[in-house]
């Protein structure tokens, strides 16, 4: 065989006698003979015509194989494209640009001139004329601009033209404010073809929302639809921007003055206006939406609410040292002038009052407004002698990454003759990473910040009884409502000062002197490499849910308890009120 042997003559191939039993389709309708030999082939990078310098060419050979395959009377592929064009034309929506189908006439000529102007990067349209801008390239000459115009008579409108239509074969009733239509169509316009015909046969049909009777707005009971000389200022429907600007005072129905349309624009503005004149809140006018007052003294002001503080507020440095901190402005005293856990005290206003406030001891932590931050963040180091009591830390909540890391062992065994290992369960591990960041954002800060991670890197280091014998401490760590008050051990931590941070460099009020009220450190501090091991309050085991109507662990069904082995806390306190978990709450 040819194929086989690699001996056919290629080049005696012919085109033609393709039909079975005889005869000659005539396709492909573009034939190239095969050339004598490979040349290079130049031309085809798109430069400035799309597809390259023999676009023009091509396009005129695709014009030629489009002319043929529509003139083709051995095959009705061309006449079925016209004719299935025709149908999509007929089913598509009426616009008010339609004319004798929907979307228009489709001829050949669109896709023929279509062909021969691509390379140029031109769109005609597919239906009707070619030619003609519609749509998106439409200007007041073309088919849309002369359909539409600007400028729209209220014969001519076609929101009043619809209107019109809903009023033939109905029976009209009118009681000074609106127009009532009983017993007509229920269809507001009703066109052939379209998108709710059949392939084309029958109707489209736009119904009302309902079939009872149909209320409309207000409209004049003896408005003429073909008068020319009608103001849709005369009206509530079918204001345009321009008609509200320029509409009559007063509307006349049935005899009736009516107040005028409004525009909402305008009457924004007025209200405005008024709040400014007699010196009101905007939020109070009435002119818009009722929101948070972010400047005033209420829950909306954010430095307020936790305690962010002014950190461009001046403090008097004069009473300020290392030994007795920084003394409030308005009374000359400290911040903290005792620490009455649950109750903090009242701190410098002009402070960020978390970063602050010192550390303290107690048996809970303080319940005062002074340390609420967007989500609380702390460490409390447990006394050793008095585990009741803990030394609390409160840090803004500047958190980084955090990492909850939850470890299973299984030892693996493997036996004589398997290839495959066995497990055995060995025991579990959970480690919790994290980061945050530190800054002092005023003076008065930066020392109170220092004396906390001072304290917290002091808990790493070993804690002697009594006795003399070394023993670690267990901290307590808080972070929103995911880890509450869990108790652990740290691991490690570590201070990062980045190249990036302003310092603090100390210059006295005098020429050489030195300010005694801080010393040259760095803003901001990021503690990183923080390892927290956890131990639980519960036997760490699966968690013991109740299921079911027997609501038991072997229960079938939805959940309805939680066992106590919580370890994602979604707790705020301790106490069914103060958890999600308890969902009879």
């Amino acid at each position: 065989m040819g194929l086989i042997n690699l001996k056919t003559d290629l080049k005696s191939l012919r085109y033609g006698n393709d039909r079975i039993g005889g005869g000659d389709s005539g396709q492909p309708y573009i034939t190239t003979d095969i050339p004598d030999e490979i040349s290079p082939y130049i031309g085809t990078t798109d430069f400035l015509l799309r597809g390259g310098i023999n676009a023009a060419s091509d396009s005129l050979e695709d014009i030629r194989r489009l002319g043929k395959m529509f003139a083709d009377t051995k095959s009705p592929n061309g006449l079925l494209f016209v004719a299935k064009q025709q149908l999509l034309s007929r089913t598509a929506v009426r616009t008010q640009t339609s004319g004798v189908l929907n979307e228009g006439i489709y001829t050949p000529l669109s896709t023929l001139s279509q062909a021969g102007l691509i390379i140029y990067g031109n769109h005609l349209n597919k239906q009707g004329d070619p030619f003609a801008n519609s749509g998106a390239y439409s200007v007041n000459e073309a088919l849309y601009g002369v359909k539409v115009k600007p400028s729209q008579p209220i014969a001519e409108n076609r929101l009043a033209e619809l209107l019109r239509g809903s009023y033939q074969g109905r029976s009209v009733d009118y009681d000074g404010s609106r127009v009532i239509l009983n017993n007509g169509s229920i269809n507001v316009m009703t066109y052939t073809g379209g998108p709710g015909s059949n392939l084309g046969e029958g109707n489209t049909n736009i119904r009302y929302s309902t079939t009872s009777q149909t209320p409309l707005t207000r409209f004049p009971q003896s408005y003429n639809f073909t008068s020319t000389e009608n103001s849709v200022g005369q009206n509530d429907w079918a204001y345009s921007s321009e008609l509200l600007e320029t509409q009559p005072t007063q509307i006349t129905q049935n005899g009736t003055a009516s107040p005028k349309a409004q525009d909402f624009r305008k009457v924004l503005r007025e209200k405005l206006g008024e709040a400014s004149t007699e010196g009101k809140k905007a939020t109070q006018s009435g002119a818009t939406a009722k929101s948070l007052n972010y400047s005033g003294e209420d829950a909306g002001n954010i430095e307020k609410r936790v305690n962010l503080g002014d950190p461009g507020q001046r403090a008097n440095k004069s009473y300020a040292s290392y030994e007795s901190g920084v003394i409030d402005l308005a009374t000359n005293t400290s911040p903290y002038p005792n620490i009455n856990i649950p109750n903090i005290g009242s701190a410098t206003s002009g402070l960020d009052k978390i970063t602050s406030i010192p550390i303290y001891r107690s048996e809970g932590v303080a319940q005062d407004s002074e340390v609420n931050d967007f989500v609380k963040f702390r460490i409390a180091v447990i006394d050793n002698d008095s585990p009741n009591f803990k030394t609390f830390m409160h840090f803004r909540a500047f958190l980084g990454a955090i990492s909850d890391s939850y470890n299973a062992t299984w030892n693996p065994y493997t036996y004589l003759g398997r290839g495959e290992s066995f497990y055995t369960y060995n025991g579990f591990t959970r480690n919790i990473s994290l980061s945050w960041t530190v800054a002092a954002q005023s003076k008065p800060e930066l020392i109170a910040m220092y004396k906390k991670l001072n304290y917290l890197a002091s808990s790493l280091t070993p804690d002697y009884s009594p006795k003399g014998y070394m023993r670690g401490n267990l901290v307590q760590l808080t972070i929103g409502g995911y880890i509450y008050e869990q108790p652990g051990i740290i691991t490690g931590l570590t201070y990062e000062m980045q190249d990036d941070t302003p310092w603090e460099i100390g210059i006295g009020t005098t020429p050489g002197s030195e300010d005694p009220t801080v010393k040259e450190l760095p803003h901001i501090i990021r503690v990183t490499g923080f390892n927290f091991i956890p131990i639980q309050r519960f036997l760490p085991q699966t968690q013991n849910n109740r299921f079911g109507i027997n609501n038991s662990t072997s229960g079938s069904g939805f959940v309805n308890s939680y066992g106590p082995e919580r370890y994602i806390a979604l707790a705020n306190g301790f106490g069914k009120q103060n958890n999600n978990y308890d969902t009879s709450l």
